[in-house]
């Protein structure tokens, strides 16, 4: 590398961005008088020892760090009047993380290669023009003084547009707090082909346009939301394909709107239309109502009719209004009341939160109304409400793109969310959807913030008035590494577009403190929790787009490789997925707080040993435990939410509990129950426990006690052999969190030296696209009601435990005389990377050990899953005990295809049928069980009809057991589960 050749502009350049006026003169006076030969000499030196060094030579922290950039000496300068070596490295050195500790650390590394005469010598190390101190993030310094000028602004005051009414208060979360967000690319129109497609390859069964949402939707949002935050997403966040809007113009179906009194005024308002053409905005086409405050309350009222059942995304649009207005959503669990500001967020979509709301029209049951506070002089606004994200209805050439919103990229959402278009979505007119759709999300944030953060053609753009705070592109990098080695985690920010600072003067660097914090908490929570030593590449400071353009610190993630099967193995995880998203939401949650100069603590996780029991014919008990977080230690619960659900509705706002137990009375007979439990404390809620379900029968004829055992998450199947490599989903599809949004369809192409040529032939890791857009059920962990349900149609009483709570004696077996254990796609499994510990056993000690006291006591079991033969231990002691047990031995997995099964016992003549389609209603099953009976005592008394193996086992000895090799809850439609279960009943009562 040649010398730097430092011109008098060339340092004045450099000393307008971060060099002391003091140390420019220094800097300027060494330069001039330092010899060229000691220039040169300790220059070669130096850049000679750092090309046999990996660029982490400098960094002392634990991660795997690895970047491709390698770190050079650009200038080294020594002052024999200060006895100072002043050396100024290239822009790799800063693309590092460092702290206060690590300053020694790196001044010691280098010293190891400075000739000994220099070794004693003072160093100012500098990079990309910032000293290197000046790269730790505030968050991190503690002796180095905060550099206030990152600080967020105090014309950015935290409030929120959005504010829901909750039963406890959030002191140390993100209550006030605004992001923006975005979940990578999308579906959208290439003009040179003529067609809608993704913007990336579908590999490994995955796709980066989908696979960020895998994360964004089920975990990030709800997590930041449940922190306090107000969430704005560029994309479409509701995946319901059905869209009911209620609107003063238009309605869709036959919904209905109520006018407010006393109406003042009309403003441009949202016009519902099925197809949107060209650039029109439909928050121009209608109108919005303005009505002024009344001595009582002054309420519209907005009726919506459904085609189906469903839980439905709420959003509220309004033109501009002189405060806050409720918000009033009834829904099939309750009602639920939001605060809204209408000085903010006017003349768009503002998302509420998603509800159960039952199929077709009444407005006793399912309405929003919008009450506006008592009080004269007040002018308020009402325009649309709309229901569920629905179809993408933007028209490019003739026609729409044929999916959900959803999927859409954010150009297409913008444009119907009412940005502005040649600010924010058609920056190319019309001509190039592909650049439209990335550049549309950082000008998209300036339009929510207006002046003077306002769009890049116009930063006076009076905007949304909403104070952002941050904002986070999510994204999963391209790149292939050989060696079964991790591509691993990028952050990029952006410093020098226009200018240094951003338009209220705060120092473009806190983008580079949020990426940091981010980083390291995605970093250490991998290599914590799964022992992989991930790597950690740089922090690039360079101009993307979507880094660049928002005038609020951003950060552009590139959280793995989806073309690197090693990567692979980690994003297609569920729990991975939560780890991660877990890790992006204390990052936040840690920057935006050190921004504020405020305290934080971290939402609780998820309570356990969740159990119900009977302490009289209509009152039952429900306790559960607390769950440490071993990373997180202010993440403890103070106290509990208790959510409750009547039927197939939705479930209530809760009650708050001081302890891990509640007694609730009033139990009506004939209805089943659902519960459910969140731990809360000053930073937030945690996310819901498994639902535990509940249900007293008329004349019952009994009590039974459902154990849920289905507790997993999981990926699919991968193999790796030197040449095949890939996802075997027909082996093992793995079990989503709730519901799967990311599958694109099986891997066909599994050669290793398949070559890309194009996105519709990418090679290694191409897949099918049939599953693309299907959205369908996981482990919701809710099917003790689908059990319930069947139970109660027979005349039997019922109680639910987690498996948990019988394993630690926390549930009594001998209450009951029947167990129904339930344990879906339960099978032992272990997570990506290094760690040997095995979840989601069926067979543990402690079960085994409490199922055979039940049962010497009298009691009978009936048991059903995919796995329950299968994840018999091979061990010979083990194998016998549990064989013997519950009278049943494994034949064979994948026992068939197309889940029909019949009644052996002609008198019972039952034929039914288990799910292993891709549908929302029910989970599929991929691989069920051939189990056969294990000695005399036992007899097969189910078949599958696709090749007669043995489908399910009865077996009586002292006790009674029968044992299904497919999840009863997956059996297709409630006449067949209830004439199965009367069947089964029937067995284990005779």
């Amino acid at each position: 590398m040649k010398e730097l050749n430092l011109t008098k502009s060339k340092v004045l350049k450099i000393s307008k961005k971060k060099l002391d006026v003091l140390f420019f003169l220094l800097f300027l006076l060494f330069y001039i008088s330092a010899s060229a030969q000691q220039k040169g000499n300790l220059k070669e030196q130096l850049n000679k020892e750092l090309k046999q060094k990996s660029s982490a030579f400098f960094y002392s922290g634990n991660e795997n760090y690895i970047n491709g950039k390698k770190v050079s000496l650009d200038t080294a300068l020594f002052s024999s009047t200060n006895d100072t070596l002043f050396l100024y490295f290239n822009k790799a050195l800063a693309e590092m993380p460092f702290r206060e500790n690590s300053l020694s650390a790196v001044s010691d590394s280098i010293k190891q290669v400075l000739p000994d005469s220099l070794k004693e010598i003072p160093l100012k190390i500098w990079a990309n023009q910032l000293l290197l101190e000046e790269l730790i993030p505030n968050y991190y310094r503690y002796e180095i003084p905060v550099d206030e000028g990152r600080l967020t602004s105090t014309n950015r005051k935290r409030r929120n547009v959005v504010h829901e009414i909750r039963p406890f208060l959030i002191s140390e979360g993100l209550d006030g707090a605004n992001i923006a967000l975005w979940n990578s690319h999308g579906w959208y129109y290439e003009t040179s082909r003529d067609r809608w497609e993704w913007q990336r390859a579908r590999l490994f069964t995955n796709l980066e346009d989908i696979s960020p949402s895998s994360f964004i939707i089920p975990f990030i949002i709800p997590m930041l939301e449940n922190a306090g935050a107000n969430v704005f997403n560029a994309r479409e966040r509701d995946w319901q394909i059905n869209e009911v809007v209620v609107d003063n113009d238009r309605s869709t179906g036959k919904s209905k709107f109520r006018k407010p009194r006393k109406r003042s005024d009309e403003e441009k308002g949202f016009a519902f239309s099925e197809l949107i053409k060209g650039a029109k905005n439909p928050f121009q086409e209608g109108t919005a109502i303005q009505f002024e405050s009344r001595k009582k309350e002054n309420v519209a009222t907005y009726i919506p009719d459904f085609l189906a059942a469903g839980k439905y995304g709420v959003y509220v649009s309004y033109a501009k209004g002189d405060g806050a207005v409720t918000y009033r959503v009834t829904h099939s669990g309750g009602v639920t009341d939001f605060l809204v500001d209408q000085r903010m967020g006017y003349g768009t979509w503002i998302y509420l939160d998603k509800f159960y709301f039952n199929e077709g029209k009444d407005k006793r049951a399912a309405k929003v109304e919008l009450i506006a506070p008592e009080g004269e002089g007040k002018i308020f606004s009402a325009d649309a409400v709309r229901f569920g994200g629905g179809m993408g209805n933007i028209v490019r050439n003739g026609r729409a793109g044929g999916l959900s919103r959803f999927f859409e990229g954010a150009r297409y959402n913008l444009q119907y969310s009412g940005a502005p278009d040649t600010l924010v979505w058609n920056l190319h007119n019309g001509e190039d959807d592909y650049k439209d759709d990335y550049m549309s999300r950082g000008e998209w944030v300036d339009w929510l913030m207006g002046a003077p953060f306002g769009p890049t053609k116009n930063r006076m753009t009076q905007g949304l008035g909403i104070p952002i705070d941050l904002a986070f592109a999510f994204h999963t990098d391209a790149g292939i590494l050989p060696d079964n080695k991790i591509v691993g985690t990028l952050g990029i920010y952006s410093t020098d577009r226009d200018t240094s600072v951003f338009p209220d003067g705060q120092s473009k660097y806190a983008s580079r403190d949020l990426t940091d914090l981010i980083q390291t908490q995605i970093v250490s929570d991998i290599n914590s929790v799964y022992k992989c030593n991930w790597t950690r590449r740089g922090m690039w400071n360079a101009q993307y787009s979507e880094a660049y353009r928002p005038q609020v610190p951003t950060m552009l993630l590139e959280l793995l490789s989806h073309q690197n099967l090693e990567d692979v193995k980690y994003v297609l995880n569920p729990q991975f997925r939560f780890d991660v998203s877990r890790a992006i939401y204390k990052g936040m949650l840690r920057f935006i707080s050190a921004q504020n100069g405020l305290d934080y603590v971290v939402q609780p996780l998820p309570v356990d040993h969740f159990a119900a029991s009977f302490t009289n014919e209509s009152t039952v008990k429900l306790s559960w435990k607390p769950v440490a977080d071993e990373l997180e230690p202010t993440a403890a619960p103070e106290k509990y939410l208790v959510y409750k659900r009547v039927g197939d509705n939705g479930f209530d706002n809760g009650t708050l509990v001081n302890e891990t137990e509640i007694t609730l009375s009033n139990i009506e007979p004939g209805k089943i129950y659902g519960f459910r439990v969140t731990a809360v404390n000053a930073g937030g809620e945690s996310f819901p426990s498994e639902t535990v379900a509940v249900g007293i029968a008329q004349n019952s004829k009994g009590e039974v006690l459902i154990v849920n055992g289905f507790d997993r998450i999981d990926g699919p199947a991968i193999f790796e052999t030197d040449s095949l490599a890939g996802v075997w989903r027909f082996l093992d599809h793995g079990v989503a969190y709730g519901y799967d949004m990311s599958t694109t369809g099986d891997q066909y192409d599994f050669e290793r030296k398949s070559v890309w040529l194009d996105d519709d032939s990418p090679g290694f890791g191409a897949s099918y696209a049939d599953l693309e857009t299907a959205i369908f059920r996981g482990n919701t962990f809710d099917f003790s009601m689908i059990h319930g349900k069947s139970l109660l149609a027979n005349g039997y009483s019922f109680v639910s435990s987690s498996d948990e709570a019988v394993e630690e004696g926390l549930t009594n077996l001998n209450d009951y005389k029947l167990v129904d254990l339930l344990y879906g796609e339960e099978k032992q499994t272990f997570l990506p990377g290094n760690d040997s510990v095995p979840y989601y056993e069926i067979y543990t000690e402690k079960m085994i050990n409490a199922l055979s006291a039940y049962v010497e006591n009298g009691g009978n079991i009936f048991m059903s899953g995919a796995y329950v033969g299968a994840e018999i231990p091979k061990e010979k002691k083990r194998k016998e005990q549990i064989e013997n047990l519950l009278g049943s031995k494994w034949r064979t997995d994948h026992a068939v295809q197309n889940g029909q099964f019949y009644s052996v016992n002609s008198n019972r003549n039952f034929t039914g049928e288990f799910n292993t389609d891709y549908v929302l209603e029910q989970y599929p099953v991929e691989s069920p069980d051939g189990i056969e009976a294990f000695n005399k005592n036992g007899e097969t008394i189910f078949r599958y009809t696709e090749n007669g193996i043995s489908a399910g086992v009865f077996y009586e000895n002292k006790y009674k057991s029968v044992v299904l090799g497919f999840p009863f809850e997956s059996v297709k439609g409630q006449k067949n589960r209830d004439i199965l279960m009367r069947d089964i009943l029937e067995m284990l009562n005779e």
